[in-house]
């Protein structure tokens, strides 16, 4: 494509002289190849206006940049100041805006977004429309699954991601979209024939500021909707928005997806369903509450693009569960283990209030929170955990430049004294112990929520990336208690 072409119509100036074939769209100067035009985009730890000479000395065409830098080259300046608005028009155009070709989704909420993304990815696959999935725990592209680093990437990424899909025949996309994504242009230049909102909880305010801000944000999604799309929105949970004209689903009369009789055992759930008349049973081999409401969103997310309700809740029966969401890790032992991704306060008071459903005898958490994140919901989630937990575990989850001992204070803020003091908290920082000091205290009834990290198979510390994984571990600590019973 011509750098004019790719340039037409946005404020950057290009020189008549200036013109050239562009190879590539990059926005990482490590993927820069000749001919490859380069924006430099302005992140919140790197700036990619350090990277211009690099991208220059791989053979760049052409480089646009914010303001000027210091370069033995001639730079085309976006007089906007806003790269990321740019490169999400520019990466539209380059890969001939795939979202046009392709059905699409796009799933945005605090909580729920992985599962419902990948429970309709499943009724799509079995109703022939051959979806692609972009989301937290990978990617999957004409059948082929990737590993993500983030649950939506880029906006450069999102376009090459989609064209993959078109011309690798895929007919549709299920996206989860962050807040991130929605408040840094990744997604500005998409268009979603299914928008659906999940629900909203405390998350991200180190991002947002405000409740009401990371709402706002999350609501952008119904902006990027096409012209004839579909808004769907989840109003089982608390502080959900009034979207003129959206359909929704939960557990009210009114809703157009009503949700009831909710079943939960160790294999699975089950529940009913409501739409238009029809009273539609679903059974799922996924236990868990939250999975009804996750498996509500999904069926009307098919409806809406034209799945007959009862054969898409019918498709759920053989969905085998996602990773890392209460994934129960079974080496025969007399106790249930769940490994679970809930790091939000309301994710953790749904995954423990399961546990706790589940249940014969204690339910024993063990948790941590992130570091350099949101640390106001940190001693709620230290609440929440002690107050539904009968033995909470406080231990570290991906500390990052931040302190373990800190986090593990903030947490312990927000517990009783004395619970503390009676035992029914402990602290191991240690996260591998924790699970282990759990799972051998555990007894034949007991439930055992180890949450946090869920798919994650690392821990960040510092600026360091290890390998760790919560089901691995507790596999192996399982493994250690059954062979010194078996003694």
């Amino acid at each position: 494509m011509k750098l004019s072409e790719l340039l037409n119509g946005t404020a950057v100036i290009l020189p008549a002289d200036r013109d050239a074939t562009i190879s590539s769209l990059e926005d990482d100067s490590r993927r820069v190849v000749p001919g490859s035009l380069f924006i430099a985009v302005r992140g919140f730890e790197t700036d990619g206006h350090s990277f211009i000479k690099q991208a220059f000395d791989r053979g760049a065409a052409a480089v646009v940049a914010e303001y000027s830098v210091a370069c033995s080259h001639d730079l085309l300046i976006n007089p906007s100041g806003d790269n990321r608005a740019l490169l999400a028009e520019l990466a539209a155009r380059f890969y001939h805006r795939p979202w046009e070709d392709i059905i699409t989704v796009g799933i945005t909420g605090t909580n729920g977004k992985t599962s419902t993304a990948r429970m309709l990815a499943w009724i799509m696959e079995a109703h022939g429309s051959h979806p692609g999935v972009i989301g937290t725990v990978g990617h999957i592209i004409g059948g082929v699954a990737q590993s993500a680093s983030v649950t939506t990437p880029g906006s450069l990424e999102i376009a090459r991601l989609m064209a993959h899909m078109r011309d690798s025949g895929d007919r549709s996309c299920v996206m989860e979209v962050s807040s991130h994504a929605l408040s840094m242009a990744r997604v500005d230049a998409v268009r979603f024939d299914v928008g659906l909102f999940t629900n909203i909880s405390q998350d991200h305010l180190d991002h947002h500021g405000t409740m009401e801000e990371y709402l706002e944000c999350k609501l952008r999604l119904f902006d990027l909707l096409k012209s004839n799309g579909t808004a769907i929105v989840g109003t089982y949970a608390n502080g959900h928005p009034d979207v003129a004209g959206a359909l929704t689903f939960g557990t009210e009369e009114n809703d157009d997806f009503r949700i009831s009789d909710i079943r939960v055992w160790r294999k699975g759930t089950r529940f009913h369903l409501k739409n238009a008349g029809a009273i539609i049973p679903v059974n799922l081999r996924a236990p868990g509450r939250f999975n009804a409401y996750n498996a509500a969103g999904a069926v009307a997310a098919a409806a809406a693009l034209g799945v007959d309700p009862v054969s898409a809740a019918e498709s759920l029966s053989g969905f085998p569960g996602v990773p890392g969401r209460f994934e129960v890790v079974d080496r025969g032992q007399d106790f249930l283990v769940a490994v679970d991704y809930a790091h939000t306060p309301d994710a953790l008071e749904r995954v423990l209030r399961q546990g706790a459903e589940l249940k014969s005898g204690r339910l024993i958490s063990v948790f941590g929170a992130g570091g350099d994140r949101d640390r106001g919901k940190r001693p709620l989630m230290g609440g929440i955990a002690s107050g539904i937990s009968d033995l909470t575990i406080v231990t570290s989850d991906n500390p990052r430049t931040e302190d373990p001992g800190a986090i593990i204070t903030d947490i312990l803020s927000g517990i009783p004294q004395e619970k503390l003091k009676v035992g029914e908290v402990l602290v191991e920082p240690d996260r591998r112990k924790a699970i282990r000091t759990a799972i051998g205290m555990a007894a034949e009834g007991d439930v055992i929520v180890i949450a946090g990290k869920g798919h994650e198979d690392y821990q960040i510390l510092g600026r360091k990336k290890v390998h760790f994984d919560d089901r691995e571990e507790a596999a192996a600590a399982l493994g250690e208690v059954i062979d010194h019973d078996a003694r």
